[in-house]
């Protein structure tokens, strides 16, 4: 039952919103959280629903700000994966060149990165400083007096930061506000940030970077000037793909490989909110041997990483509290009746689609693949006792259903499983309609989802 912890107690903790994590300070709880929308299917598909989830329509020229990685790296985002988002808003995806040596810090070796990961391939690029740079004006002065960022930024009335969550190996993590400030700053302006305002040259600027509260909070000043810049917040929003967790950015051409699993596509329009989101996912992460986040907290931890979103909370960009709406459940039911399923389970970024009667696909599951439901959301026609204690055992955190019976739906209260039915009946039938569910009937007796499960396993 361990993994149910993962999204069933966190999720309860976002409600809430004053859980605190190692580094973080509590939470003022007095204002309305912010909104941070979630699903855990990491696909094409995903990626345009939480967009949609947002309701704020990308209007106009729309640029989206993405990491192209660096090359030799294989974590940024793939084009297979964000081409249907991108050419939904009829995007241009946009960059900057790198302060650092590499193959993106100059305009011609970028272009070639590029094309061989395959972004060209799917819709426009924009490199946007590869015309020069301009400056917009930055709230928070503390260390920076502006932001210096592509002149091609002038062509865009709307942007989607679509950023790959992960580790950094100097500030720690990289959601949203490292997106859109080191992100969208041109190779100058990344040098600005990188030293806290004392240099834009992009060889000396690693001669100044022992201020490291300075560069974070430069870092949180230049996202909200972005922010800023389209219609104060009004013409952008957020989002974060949570995979590929590897303490490394896509910025390393060798990165760490990732020792936690994926979680999923979270989205805000409030910036601050979705990086807190992201990193408490990983600081509640129930790891275990095999799956363990870890050497992704002690890198955030090891650079006081969570003051980027400390600092950009203080200057006003955004909250630290929120709530978090998976968008998952509605949508699985329904395509779980659209196309004659018995069972949807999503998790860790896939969704499994299986047709089998009764409960013989959870028994499967429990019995050959434990991980599979462990912190799930699922989707099933319908739920007597026998398929809710197999859920329980299994560590299903959330639940969808077109009918429930009452003593399933007690089972779950119990455990603490979160269930959306749109029925509830006494019991569950038997095919014919004319006495009830023949594996629920040998259940009555049962008290307790380990008792349900050995008679289940013994059938």
């Amino acid at each position: 039952m361990k993994k149910v912890l993962f999204l069933l107690a966190t999720i309860a903790m976002f409600a809430s919103c004053t859980k605190t994590n190692a580094n973080s300070t509590p939470q003022d709880t007095e204002t309305e959280p912010s909104v941070v929308y979630m699903t855990q299917e990491i696909s094409p598909a995903a990626l345009v629903r939480i967009y949609e989830a947002l309701g704020r329509p990308a209007t106009g020229r729309v640029a989206v700000k993405i990491s192209t990685g660096e090359a030799g790296g294989h974590n940024y985002l793939k084009p297979q994966l964000i081409q249907q988002l991108v050419n939904s808003v009829n995007g241009t995806i946009v960059e900057c060149n790198t302060a650092y040596a590499g193959r993106r810090n100059t305009t011609e070796a970028h272009w070639q990165t590029i094309r061989d990961h395959g972004f060209t391939n799917i819709a426009k690029v924009d490199l946007m400083d590869e015309e020069g740079d301009f400056c917009i004006p930055v709230a928070d002065s503390t260390w920076i007096h502006y932001d210096r960022v592509g002149t091609h930024m002038r062509n865009y009335d709307f942007m989607i930061s679509l950023a790959h969550f992960k580790g950094h190996a100097m500030g720690g993590f990289g959601g949203v506000l490292k997106n859109q400030s080191i992100g969208v700053a041109s190779a100058a302006g990344k040098a600005y940030i990188h030293s806290a305002g004392v240099t834009e040259d992009v060889v000396e600027t690693w001669n100044h970077t022992g201020n490291q509260d300075g560069f974070l909070e430069s870092m949180a000043a230049a996202a909200q000037a972005v922010h800023n810049y389209f219609g104060n917040g009004e013409r952008i929003l957020y989002i974060n793909v949570v995979n590929n967790l590897s303490v490394d950015c896509d910025c390393d051409s060798h990165p760490a490989d990732p020792e936690m699993s994926d979680i999923g596509i979270l989205a805000s329009l409030d910036p601050v909110a979705l990086d807190q989101a992201c990193v408490d996912l990983v600081f509640n992460y129930p790891s275990e041997k095999g799956d363990d986040a870890s050497a992704l907290i002690q890198r955030i931890n090891s650079r006081h990483g969570i003051h980027t979103i400390e600092h950009a909370a203080k200057i006003g960009l955004g909250k630290r509290q929120y709530h978090i709406v998976s968008i998952d459940g509605e949508q699985m039911l329904g395509m779980l009746n659209e196309n004659g399923l018995s069972l949807l389970v999503r998790n860790r970024g896939i969704t499994t689609q299986h047709r089998n009667r009764g409960v013989k696909d959870l028994l499967q599951l429990i019995q050959q693949d434990p991980k599979r439901l462990q912190g799930a959301v699922v989707a099933d026609k319908i739920i007597g006792k026998a398929a809710a204690a197999l859920m329980i055992a299994g560590g299903v955190k959330k639940v969808y259903t077109n009918i429930i019976c009452t003593p399933a739906r007690e089972l779950f209260e119990q455990a603490g499983v979160e269930v959306h039915a749109t029925q509830e009946v006494e019991q569950i039938l038997n095919n014919d309609k004319s006495a009830q569910c023949p594996i629920d009937s040998r259940l009555n007796d049962a008290t307790t989802v380990e008792e349900c499960v050995e008679i289940l396993k013994n059938m």
